[in-house]
């Protein structure tokens, strides 16, 4: 514990932290064992940090540091008054997709996903490869499956299966939506040249090296190929565009069998411990557009609801290139916060609050008691797989992060959509 302070009434609070800032690891700031912020190890001046919307309660608070390997400087900590969220941050949203070709399913599920958002929160959860582990264990413990449910490319990045993808899960997303669901992919990308491997120090793939100003987003793969073999473009380059199209096929697979698709790539860049994120915003931004591009204009693909993970406002490509906004969260075991004040924060890294935001991972389920004090209305929340949410790859729950009493309040709460209240999307 660094120390504790005595409020003097339950309320919400504004909480501003003078520290040294920098680009180190960081150091989370608790208050009652709940995250409010992180500290940047020490690298450079000082600068505030504050959050707003947290709700404290009446009497002694603790305030205590989370793990962290480096040193930092910390000056003050101002508690002031403040209140929950206000309703503004869910106004403003975009009237429309960004892609004005997507076909009608994945209109009518983005109309729909305007009207909830900051009255009701979709349940989620991410599932193992090639099974239904997550959701049979969440039906037969609950009687209830999630609204959405969270797939992934992993086994279908081409240096990974050595030019074949398994689509492990592509027949599982086509069945999941004629079933009513909606559909999340991720990809964890296995680098597409050089060593096999998504995580930066297992491939020595660089993303530096493919960056170029030639225009190749809209050109045939052949051409692309020319452009290689005469040296105006890098092998590096080569392969992302060859990885993009075996992962366009696929949701084209996926467009024709009436699947619509909230896709998520290249998630928490700004972390660095992905190649997609290692060498930097920029590069980073350059490959989120190439890639919008490739699928959207090239491909034209018109079932997909671009959903931009990098995790930090200064990686955001711009709102013409992204359709939501989400974050990942992991808060301690049976934390059931809200993390109202990321959601805040994130309502401002666009221009003009358009975009919805989700939680699209995270350790525990938000208390929907919290959810309605804090008017924290994430647009969906995702539960990790496994060990998150089940017992040793069983269908049988666990309570290790959220508890049984939790998950049944959850599941049955008003406030919270499963997948049988969800419409037809196909009217």
């Amino acid at each position: 514990m660094l120390f504790s302070v005595e409020l003097p009434a339950s309320q919400y609070y504004r909480i501003t932290v003078r520290h040294c800032a920098g680009s180190h690891k960081e150091n989370p700031l608790l208050f009652n064992g709940v995250k409010m912020l992180d500290i940047i190890s020490e690298n450079g001046g000082w600068a505030e940090t504050t959050v707003d919307g947290i709700y404290l309660e009446k009497g002694k608070n603790t305030i205590t540091l989370g793990d962290g390997w480096s040193w930092f400087s910390l000056d003050s900590i101002r508690i002031e008054n403040s209140g929950a969220l206000s309703d503004e941050i869910y106004s403003g949203i975009d009237d429309t997709l960004s892609n004005p070709y997507a076909n009608l399913k994945t209109q009518n599920i983005y109309q729909y996903l305007k009207a909830i958002y900051g009255k009701r929160t979709l349940a989620g959860q991410c599932t193992d490869y090639g099974n239904n582990t997550e959701t049979d264990a969440l039906y037969l413990g609950l009687g209830k499956y999630p609204a959405i449910r969270a797939f992934d490319f992993i086994y279908d990045s081409m240096s990974f299966c050595n030019g074949t993808p398994q689509a492990k899960d592509v027949d599982l997303a086509i069945q999941w939506s004629s079933d009513g669901g909606l559909v999340v992919y991720d990809w964890h990308w296995y680098a597409p040249y050089g060593k096999c491997g998504f995580y930066k120090d297992d491939t020595d793939f660089r993303l530096s090296r493919a960056v170029t100003s030639v225009d190749i987003a809209e050109l045939p793969l052949d051409e692309i190929q020319k452009l290689q073999k005469s040296g105006k473009i890098s092998i590096e380059t080569l392969k992302i565009i060859e990885d993009i199209d075996n992962i366009s096929a696929l949701m084209k697979r996926m467009e024709d069998a009436g699947v619509t698709v909230l896709w998520r790539p290249l998630h928490e860049a700004s972390g660095g411990w992905f190649w997609w994120g290692a060498s930097g915003a920029d590069d980073y931004k350059w490959l989120w557009k190439l890639m919008y591009r490739r699928m959207t204009d090239y491909h034209e693909l018109d079932n997909l609801i671009w959903v931009w993970n990098a995790q930090s406002a200064d990686w955001y490509p711009g709102d013409e290139y992204c359709d939501i906004a989400a974050v990942d969260i992991y808060n301690g075991a049976h934390d059931y916060s809200t993390s109202s004040s990321v959601l805040q924060d994130m309502s401002t890294w666009n221009s003009g609050n358009k975009k919805m935001v989700a939680m699209s991972e995270c350790a525990a389920m938000p208390d929907p008691n919290l959810i309605v004090r804090d008017n924290a209305y994430w647009l969906w929340f995702a539960v990790w797989n496994w060990d998150y949410i089940v017992k040793n790859g069983t269908t049988e729950l666990s309570d290790e992060y959220t508890s049984f009493e939790m998950m049944k309040k959850v599941y049955n709460s008003k406030v919270v959509i499963t997948r049988d209240e969800l419409p037809d999307f196909n009217k």
